[in-house]
């Protein structure tokens, strides 16, 4: 959308909040998303400044994966496992996030992953460059940086017909030491990238502007981000309603579980379904969207079950679970399970975006190759 056009819909709502990141995304968060879903609530943009240290997983991550969960536990760093797509991000105390929830019949108001990502992001890196003066850059595709260095990170969901955007500024250190032993880093996902480790890949708006930033200027910032990229919407500060405050309990209540956290384990999926005799095999490859890691379960030649984990923004989100069970009772074979990647993602009510076959199907070989060294058929 053209920054100079003029949104003439009706006022949008700002809301203030102190929550932190691990508490924000498992009530607040999905809360609020429902509530503009359900039309009980105007379209939202959300300034949250977090109260304490925090970790979240995306969706379709496995924490034993992506965290060090004993290191978690042992350093009282919060976890959680979010209701949107992205990988595993640690906000401090005193970042804040900047979360849109918006209808997608909104005029100027992307509907697809592949046009949120660079319309809005870009419009984030403006914004920082106008308010705080600093040369920011938006790095496909879904980063902030400044010489590499990550600014900002982002995840995205858009279901039912509602855009949600969380996009977390770092503002302030954390103590790198903790973040990276608490997310050790798998060596794919920072091939591409110029700084390979968390403590030289990490940047906060504090270090980068040599002083402290104050509670005006990140207001200033987000009103800069709505008008870059929506146009001159009017803001109305407001607070949560009684049923979004109702929709946070019970999002509580169903994310805070064990559970949920550990839904995309193989521990949950393959286990109780596991066999005498069963190989499982896994694979994972860089896509410029994010990492992905594909296991499978197979007995006597044949996929029983599989998991597709990973931190892209897949839309519906509902998408990986079709991917996952079509590969039940296929020929654990390249021929068989490449076929079914590649009618999957042509798909057109699917988007992976930044994510083509030759990513799951090179993942998929490295796990077949699994099977292979172990002398069975593939």
């Amino acid at each position: 959308m053209n920054a100079s056009a003029t949104n003439s819909e009706a006022p949008w709502r700002l809301v203030v909040g102190d929550h932190s990141y691990a508490d924000f995304s498992i009530s607040v968060s999905p809360a609020v998303e429902r509530a503009v879903a359900e039309k009980l609530a105007p379209p939202t943009v959300y300034l949250n400044v977090f109260d304490e240290d925090s970790i979240t997983v995306g969706v379709n991550e496995d924490p034993n994966q992506v965290l060090d969960l004993p290191f978690c536990r042992s350093n009282n760093v919060l976890a959680r496992r979010r209701v949107s797509g992205g990988g595993a991000i640690y906000a401090g105390r005193g970042s804040a996030f900047l979360a849109f929830y918006l209808p997608t019949g909104l005029r100027g108001v992307p509907g697809t992953a592949a046009q949120a990502f660079p319309t809005i992001l870009g419009h984030v890196a403006g914004a920082l460059h106008e308010v705080f003066g600093l040369r920011v850059a938006y790095r496909p595709l879904n980063d902030v940086e400044i010489d590499g260095r990550k600014l900002v990170a982002t995840s995205l969901k858009i279901e039912g017909g509602v855009l949600t955007f969380r996009i977390l500024l770092n503002v302030k250190a954390i103590d790198t030491a903790i973040a990276a032993r608490a997310m050790p880093m798998a060596p794919e996902k920072v091939k591409d990238k110029k700084h390979k480790d968390l403590g030289s890949r990490y940047t906060y708006l504090e270090q980068e502007l040599g002083r402290e930033v104050r509670a005006g200027e990140l207001a200033a910032w987000v009103r800069a981000c709505v008008r870059r990229a929506f146009g001159d919407v009017a803001l109305e500060p407001g607070a949560l309603g009684s049923d979004e405050r109702v929709f946070a309990q019970q999002a509580e209540s169903e994310l805070h579980g064990e559970s949920w956290f550990h839904e995309k384990s193989e521990a949950t999926r393959y286990d109780p379904i596991a066999q005498a005799g069963d190989r499982v095999v896994r694979g994972r490859e860089k896509a410029p969207a994010g990492l992905i890691w594909l296991s499978l379960l197979v007995r006597g030649g044949t996929v029983v079950k599989a998991i597709v984990n990973g931190d892209w923004h897949p839309r519906p989100l509902a998408s990986v679970a079709w991917l996952e069970d079509g590969f039940a009772g296929l020929a654990a074979t390249r021929e068989a399970c490449s076929a079914h990647i590649e009618a999957f993602l042509a798909r057109p009510d699917v988007e992976f975006a930044g994510v083509e076959p030759v990513h799951l199907v090179t993942a998929l070989d490295k796990a077949l190759a699994e099977l292979a060294n172990a002398g069975v058929s593939a």
